[in-house]
């Protein structure tokens, strides 16, 4: 994911309010007189207007009494007619009654636990006590230290594309990892440590030729992993199981009132419009490159999207009006990546391109 976790969060629930107030006007990230909102939401009922603004906190704790004090008094600043505070974490004891005081709406937003499988036609089959690596940094001989990946897909992928040469036998970085599985853990369940695999003599990193990773001689590899319960899909057919994203829950603290949004049908990139020349993300899926607009359709490149541990490329179009489902990249270290990944793309479709004296 490119986007910082905060900004993925506060597009979260500008998209659920867009999903919820259908014809309302949602903003995300915007001012009013100078000061900033993460989500303001305007709309009309019979002869009048109304304004909502909407703080978002993702934070790891129960957001404080003070910040909902502190935003009752920035929303009347705003002169809103509705105040309303979004968090992942609760809130501190005391909320409640600051909240009722002030007609101010508390919500709570999390990741249902219910995934239908029916969409991939597949369903539960119980859970396992599995190998999960969480990251892996090679170390090479001059000191330089390189992270694979920071989401489990990328990290897949290089796991299994990236290529160990010994004085002797080839072997790929995941097939060494777990060789070396008993060094990792100790049969505990949910207890992850970083453990570091030496390498053999005159190991070399030899492959992929992306220009992600670089390729020189190895001294260690550090993963982080430990055995926990995963749980096991039954299905006909290969998915990637990351696609997999749960319903979001939206509980309204004050009243207890609960609903459930699937993923799929928000809108986190509201207010986008397509581009030429502009890369996006479409979460989980990956980036995309606009390489085109004519009329109602645009031409975009999936330009990087890691599924089964393979990377998948395409050229497809879309309408201009689904741009709201994709997120600008502004990320410039992702960018960089994403443009090599784009140059690779088109060079091996030129290469399968026959040339026009060949038929």
């Amino acid at each position: 994911m490119a986007s910082p976790k905060w900004e993925h969060f506060e597009r979260l629930v500008a998209a659920i309010h867009q999903i919820a107030q259908q014809g309302a006007d949602i903003r995300w990230n915007a001012k009013i007189e100078g000061r900033q909102f993460d989500v303001i939401i305007c709309f009309e009922q019979g002869l009048y207007q109304y304004l909502t603004v909407v703080e978002c906190k993702d934070y790891a704790t129960p957001v404080p009494v003070e910040k909902v004090e502190a935003f009752v008094t920035k929303a009347r600043d705003a002169q809103a007619n509705k105040a309303v505070m979004a968090s992942t974490s609760g809130f501190q004891q005391g909320a409640r009654e600051v909240a009722t005081r002030y007609n101010m709406s508390l919500i709570h937003v999390t990741e249902s636990k219910d995934i239908d499988l029916s969409l991939f036609g597949g369903e539960w089959a119980g859970v396992k006590s599995m190998l999960q690596i969480r990251s892996v940094e090679l170390e090479y001989t001059d000191g330089e230290r390189k992270k694979i990946a920071d989401d489990l897909r990328r990290l897949h992928y290089y796991a299994k594309h990236i290529r160990l040469q010994g004085e002797v036998d080839q072997i790929a970085l995941d097939a060494f990892i777990h060789i070396n599985q008993d060094l990792l853990t100790d049969g505990t369940l949910n207890v992850f440590r970083e453990t570091s695999i030496p390498c053999p003599p005159c190991t070399h990193v030899i492959g992929p030729v992306d220009s992600e990773i670089p390729l020189k001689s190895l001294r260690i590899v550090h993963v982080l992993a430990g055995l926990a319960e995963t749980p096991q899909i039954k299905s006909a057919g290969l998915f990637e199981p990351s696609l997999l994203r749960p319903p979001v829950s939206v509980k309204d603290v004050l009243t207890g009132r609960e609903r459930v949004f699937q993923r799929h049908d928000l809108p986190l990139g509201i207010g986008t419009k397509f581009k030429e020349g502009h890369f996006y993300e479409q979460s989980p899926i990956g980036f995309y490159y606009c390489e085109r607009i004519d009329g109602g359709l645009a031409t975009i490149i999936l330009v990087e999207s890691f599924q089964l541990g393979h990377l998948m490329q395409a050229r497809l179009a879309v309408e201009i009006k689904n741009a709201k489902h994709y997120m600008p990249v502004s990320d410039e270290s992702v960018l960089e990546r994403l443009r090599r990944r784009l140059e690779q793309f088109r060079a091996s479709i030129a290469l399968k391109t026959p040339h026009p004296e060949n038929g």
